[in-house]
């Protein structure tokens, strides 16, 4: 009984307890409520207007988004017609600029094919008046050759004259044997005898030789003839006269630097002279091209302009590579301008600026072609 009374009494104490336990733990759990309430309502109160106010600015922004894609999508399609406008204008450019190309490549190979025509006329006229002129130097040439053939020819007849007549006057004069065979007072020199005598020839007793008049009469050569001739008068000569060949080898120099001299001091037509004695005697040497330039020097000075073409081209055909090439264009063509044939004298002026593009003729040559 006890015991029973002892688990009655836990079990009403126990039961108490927990009665009392759940009322603090209800008030607890209220108070809690309270607390979260209350802070439910912070978060009402606070946490939704601020969530308000962003949604508002939200969708503010999304409004300037809106405007601003709309503005830019406006301003895209603008530029994609301005482009297509533009890409339109810079076809339609680009097709005019290649119509004015064709047409001005057309007209520039007109152009070049009637520049190609007028130098081929040009050249032809050149070869034709060169070979003209070069067939009369050589006819002049074979002329002089023919003189100074000529006067080494009386040269040696009366050197040999002197001579028969030296070696004769040395001879013992024999007496005449009869007075018929006696020299007549016009006689040379030289009487026939009798043959029965068998003499054949004797001098007379007191020779008178003609050989010096005659040798005095014989025209002197100049120099042109002297060099012309040099080659039959060495063959002509008899041979203890062997040291007339060294002349011609010493001649070239002093042709040539006389030439130069009497350039400078404008004498013009002896220069002229001595270059082409220099020029004859060494047609291949290393003053050549010197001597055909102020040859054309020589006669660019006298006026004679078209003579003086023929020996700048010689120049530029021949020694294409010297530094007087460019020189010898140029002033071809100056003579040509002297000539009033502008239009040849720009050919050759663009032949040079082509040609000779960084040599101070060209830029001569460009000055003289802006005046034309």
């Amino acid at each position: 009984m006890k015991t029973l009374k002892h688990i009655a009494a836990a079990g009403c104490s126990l039961f108490l307890l927990t009665q009392c336990a759940t009322q603090d733990e209800v008030q607890n759990l209220q108070r809690q409520l309270r607390a979260v309430n209350q802070r439910v309502e912070d978060v009402r109160t606070n946490t939704v207007g601020q969530m308000q106010k962003r949604q508002a600015s939200s969708v503010n922004k999304l409004d300037q988004v809106e405007d601003e894609t709309s503005r830019i999508r406006s301003s895209i399609e603008e530029n994609t017609s301005q482009n297509a406008q533009f890409r339109d204008q810079v076809n339609q450019s680009i097709s005019r600029l290649q119509t004015s190309v064709d047409s001005s490549k057309s007209s520039q190979e007109a152009k070049i094919v009637e520049l190609n025509q007028k130098i081929s006329v040009l050249e032809e006229k050149l070869a034709m008046v060169s070979e003209n002129f070069s067939r009369a130097q050589q006819e002049r040439i074979a002329e002089a050759e023919k003189r100074a053939q000529a006067a080494a020819q009386k040269a040696e007849a009366a050197k040999q004259k002197a001579a028969q007549a030296g070696a004769a006057a040395t001879q013992p004069v024999p007496p005449p044997p009869t007075p018929a065979a006696a020299p007549s007072s016009g006689t040379t020199g030289v009487v026939k005898v009798n043959p029965d005598s068998k003499k054949t020839k004797v001098a007379a007793a007191t020779p008178a030789p003609p050989e010096p008049t005659a040798a005095k009469k014989t025209p002197e050569p100049t120099k042109e003839k002297e060099q012309a001739a040099a080659p039959a008068k060495q063959a002509a000569a008899p041979a203890p006269e062997k040291a007339a060949p060294e002349k011609p080898a010493s001649s070239t120099s002093d042709s040539f630097s006389s030439g130069m001299n009497q350039f400078k001091d404008k004498k013009y037509k002896d220069a002229y002279k001595s270059f082409e004695q220099s020029l004859s005697a060494n047609p291949n040497g290393s003053q050549a091209a010197k001597s055909l330039y102020y040859m054309g020097e020589s006669l660019y000075n006298q006026g004679e302009y078209d003579l003086a073409i023929l020996d700048y081209q010689k120049v530029i055909s021949n020694h294409g590579k010297d530094s007087l090439a460019p020189s010898a264009l140029l002033k071809q063509g100056m003579s040509f301008e002297k000539l009033t044939d502008h239009e040849t004298a720009k050919i050759i002026y663009k032949k040079l600026i082509n040609d000779y593009g960084g040599s101070s003729e060209a830029s001569q040559a460009k000055e003289r072609l802006g005046k034309l």
